[in-house]
């Protein structure tokens, strides 16, 4: 098959400019992918192609240019597509990421074999990392990643993607029954929070309460729509008078203000889901944290067993930077592999022999200020590889915070306090449509609040200035 189309790159100058590609190829055999007539991109089997018919914009695609994955590309990952071929006539939802497992490769590297596809560092990303997006008219797909659309409305299935992101931030960080919880920042993700908040706690049968809180008109009224039992509004209530309310903050504002304002009102935790690839609260490398879906908790034995609900791996080794205390240095030596130095002794181990068939990611790394929670997300600025493994934990040794800078102050009494930061980025869409279908009430509030704007395909631009302006919600691009 040989699909050759223009489309508009987005650039790293905020801006776009149109392209001619080329993809040539088909799925047994692998495609090549020009760009202006130069290869642009080689794949290998396991991709079907397919035709756009709809693409939300995300704050992703807003933020795109602070992210650390090569432009110029085409961007948008909120795809509604339909198939071409033997799969003509049939309408897909889009997962985004690019692995061994969602291409049907028979030889899986080891971040499949632990149960993390979606966190191998050979994966790319539709629409974020080099794999061209749903901004474009066709997209190449890998197999097991175009989901058949079924039982729900093509209306709500453009927010599958989001919808299903959303979703992950309950599953990651669940309501206790009593929990008090907040939704921080409802706008495009703060309102599927909303909603997948709702669905969870109905098709569950659990017992919390939701509240939104912002500071836009518009946003009251669609925050109650999307299931909220209350909403405050902080032109009218303020943040300190909000401190230590909520159980659980889910922040969606990608702004260092909010996640300040989060780590204030939060009682217990909270789940950041989204950034904008800036230092927050005098912490470095917060998007990739979300990106990788770590935690940052404060030290406990307990927190040294941390993994992921459905997880059954156990912690077997644990990094320790060196000026961590004497003390917790002892406890962790009677029941794990340790390892103590700085982030670059750190990667030296992980690069030798010893973890030549093992994940080369420690389960747990222990850090003694917010300056080395930067160096175990991102030690290295010539790679994306964290020290800890995705999905695992960074705890914070909170016995010498008082001498931290005063930028980074707050968090440090957040964790002398006991709290912890959650973080999740995609996820299951199949879990996603089935908890849509059973909740027929959350789909339509979907169909009809959420989607404040739609362009068409040749006013982009025009789409994506939209999408900034804080008086939108969610902005579609349609192609057909």
């Amino acid at each position: 098959m040989n699909l050759k189309f223009r489309a508009k790159d987005y650039l790293s100058s905020d801006s776009f400019e149109s392209a001619e590609y080329e993809y040539i190829g088909n799925q047994k055999d692998g495609w090549e992918i020009k760009r202006n007539g130069e290869p642009y991109l080689q794949l290998g089997p396991g991709y079907i192609p397919l035709k756009t018919i709809s693409c939300g914009v995300c704050s992703t695609d807003i933020d795109r240019r602070f992210l650390p994955f090569p432009l110029p590309q085409i961007i948008g990952h909120e795809v509604l597509a339909e198939g071409l071929e033997e799969n003509q006539g049939k309408q897909f939802v889009v997962e985004i990421n690019d692995t061994y497992e969602a291409r049907g490769d028979k030889e899986p590297d080891l971040f499949c074999k632990e149960g993390i596809p979606t966190h191998s560092p050979e994966r790319r990303v539709l629409g974020i990392d080099r794999l061209p997006g749903g901004f474009g008219p066709y997209i190449l797909a890998p197999i097991n990643a175009a989901i058949n659309l079924e039982g729900v409305s093509p209306k709500a299935a453009v927010l599958m993607e989001p919808f299903a992101a959303a979703l992950q931030a309950i599953i990651a960080s669940p309501p206790k029954k009593g929990d008090h919880v907040a939704v921080l920042g409802p706008r495009r993700l703060g309102s599927l929070i909303l909603a997948a908040l709702s669905s969870y706690r109905k098709s569950n049968q659990s017992d919390f309460r939701i509240t939104a809180i912002t500071r836009h008109d518009h946003l009251v009224k669609l925050s109650k729509e999307m299931g909220a039992d209350e909403v405050i509004d902080l032109r009218i209530t303020n943040v300190e008078n909000l401190k230590n309310k909520f159980d659980i903050v889910y922040d969606t504002t990608s702004t260092p203000s909010g996640f300040e304002s989060a780590i204030q009102i939060a009682k217990r935790e909270v789940h950041l889901k989204t950034t904008n690839g800036q230092p927050m609260a005098g912490i470095n490398h917060l998007t990739e944290l979300v990106v990788d879906e770590l935690s940052i908790l404060p030290f406990s034995e307990q927190n040294t067993k941390f993994h992921w609900q459905k997880e059954t791996r156990t912690n077997k080794n644990i990094f320790v930077f060196e000026n961590v205390s004497e003390e917790i240095k002892t406890k962790l030596k009677q029941d794990f592999n340790v390892y103590v130095g700085n982030e670059k002794t750190a990667e030296t181990i992980l690069s030798s022999k010893e973890f030549l068939d093992h994940l080369p990611r420690f389960d747990v790394v222990v850090v003694s200020n917010p300056n080395e929670i930067g160096f175990a997300i991102r030690p290295n600025p010539n790679h994306e590889n964290s020290l800890v493994r995705p999905r695992g934990a960074i705890l914070v040794d909170t016995t010498n915070t008082k001498l931290w800078p005063a930028v980074q102050s707050l968090v440090g009494e957040f964790f002398k306090e006991g709290k912890e930061i959650h973080s999740s980025r995609c996820g299951d869409f199949h879990m996603a449509i089935s908890l849509l279908r059973e909740n027929p009430e959350i789909t339509k509030s979907l169909e009809t609040n959420l989607i404040s704007h739609r362009y068409p395909a040749d006013k982009l631009e025009e789409a994506y200035n939209k999408a900034k302006d804080p008086s939108s919600v969610k902005v579609v691009v349609d192609f057909q």
